[in-house]
């Protein structure tokens, strides 16, 4: 990844949605371990490209969550240049999850990935659905613990239809949460 991104601890992002692909930026580094989706109002900034992004970044003189950590000036002024290296961006697989079944075979790395990232949106917009679901006794809390479990040898039992109906409607509330190409 380009240093730019990495010594300012904020990552160019790809969300794939079941309908739409779009670039953010994700970082933040919280006390209590939370990332965050570049804001805009009550919403993340989802873009058609790369250059979208970075041109927003440029311009955007909004207080936010994002605009707080160490490294947003650092990479506001290296991204004066052209669009830097972004071939190695992080990248979340939402629409393999919304189509999650215990046969799959996904990547437990890319459904925890995902599963992180939905708790962290949950607590970003303090989003009552996607914290229900991500939260201890919830459906995908259930699968990132199965999926753990399975990595370390403790697997917990998983109700199948109760995880892939709460899949599907986090990604559906991750879509709505989006605001595609906003202006800076």
């Amino acid at each position: 990844m380009d240093n730019l991104f990495h010594d300012n601890m904020l990552w160019p992002t790809v969300v794939v949605l079941p309908k739409r692909t779009g670039w953010s930026l994700w970082g933040g580094n919280a006390d209590d371990g939370s990332d965050f989706l570049l804001p805009v109002g009550p919403r993340y900034a989802l873009f058609d490209t790369a250059d979208g992004l970075c041109d927003h970044v440029r311009r955007d003189g909004s207080a936010h969550v994002l605009s707080q950590t160490f490294g947003w000036a650092g990479l506001r002024k290296g991204l004066r240049g052209p669009t830097p290296d972004v071939s190695e961006a992080c990248e979340f697989r939402l629409d393999r999850l919304a189509k999650w079944s215990p046969h799959e075979e996904e990547s437990a790395g890319g459904l925890v990935d995902c599963l992180d990232l939905i708790r962290d949106l949950g607590r970003q917009f303090d989003d009552a659905l996607l914290t229900d679901l991500s939260e201890p006794g919830g459906a995908l809390r259930q699968l990132y613990d199965n999926l753990w479990g399975e990595l370390w040898g403790d697997a917990p039992k998983l109700h199948p239809e109760r995880v892939a109906k709460a899949a599907k409607q986090a990604v559906a509330r991750v879509a709505t949460l989006a605001t595609w190409n906003p202006a800076a």
